[in-house]
């Protein structure tokens, strides 16, 4: 089975990705739909462990919202995830990881117009920390994986050429830069529409 790369398996989030795929190795029927939901699991595993303060002051009660977001989220409790990441939000604007994860429950809501705009806030931050610290790669990768879901898969094309030249022995961009059309495909169960 073919790894699946996920933006938010960075750094010392990798340990969760490795847990994950050691699970999923075991089951060898439903490919199509594990991989689907893998990319899910990872991403809110990502906001289980995120450490938003190295980026911004993330209050303690954010990331226990965050935190129970990402609870409900793999409960497919849906809107109770929802409400936990706009809490969080709005107790801490500045916390990209939980404007991922509004957008994301937002998408599994069907309400798309909610879930750009939370992907947007959150592209917004990532790229402001990435100016505040050209130097790490993990803000790139992450405005990446949102311009995907944005649905504006050339910028992320774009930007990701850029990257593997300013940042060439960066793994997880090698790995993007590798296979990008396959990974663009197993992150559209996140995706809003092209508009």
């Amino acid at each position: 089975m073919n790894r699946l790369i996920c933006p938010m398996t960075t750094g010392k989030n990798r340990l969760i990705e490795n847990f994950v795929w050691s699970k999923i190795r075991i089951v060898k029927s439903n490919r199509m739909k594990i991989t689907a939901f893998i990319c899910s699991l990872v991403a809110v595993a990502f906001l289980v462990s995120c450490t938003p303060a190295a980026h911004t002051n993330v209050s303690s009660r954010s990331t226990q919202l965050a935190s129970e977001s990402a609870a409900a989220f793999n409960a497919k409790e849906y809107v109770k995830a929802q409400t936990l990441a706009e809490e969080a939000t709005s107790a801490d604007p500045q916390f990209a990881e939980a404007w991922v994860g509004y957008g994301m429950a937002s998408v599994r809501l069907g309400q798309t117009d909610h879930a750009r705009q939370a992907y947007e806030q959150a592209l917004s931050l990532h790229q402001a920390r990435h100016r505040q610290n050209p130097s790490d790669a993990d803000q790139v990768v992450q405005q990446i994986f949102l311009l995907t879901l944005l649905g504006r898969p050339t910028e992320a094309e774009t930007l990701l050429k850029q990257a593997s030249t300013d940042y060439p022995n960066d793994q997880t961009i090698a790995k993007l830069a590798g296979d990008f059309a396959a990974t663009k495909q197993r992150w559209q169960n996140l995706a809003v529409e092209a508009k």
